[in-house]
């Protein structure tokens, strides 16, 4: 799966990093250190976030320099998406 960003309402960002059975596995930008979360896509539709056609590597390395830190798993997700070029064709699932 591709690396998708998300954007909600509020502007608030998120990457789409992978798929953990029917769940899709995000990490959510926010003021807290970054780890990945799992959810249904429906609750992510639900969040208000779509699909934003901003660059996932770019995001990812962004992510990386967060303030209150990175997870370690989250760092491994991050640390791949940033070193890899993507199609700029984004979709969410």
């Amino acid at each position: 799966m591709q690396p998708t960003v998300v954007m909600n309402h509020h502007r608030q960002t998120a990457i789409i990093v992978g798929k953990k059975g029917s769940k899709l596995e995000i990490i959510k930008l926010g003021k807290g250190r970054l780890t990945v979360t799992a959810l249904a896509a429906q609750d992510i539709e639900a969040q208000g976030y779509t699909v934003s056609h901003y660059s996932p590597s770019q995001a990812a390395r962004s992510y990386l320099n967060h303030g209150a830190g990175v997870s370690e798993r989250a760092r491994k997700y991050l640390e791949q998406i940033a070193c890899t070029e993507y199609s700029d064709r984004l979709n969410l699932i």
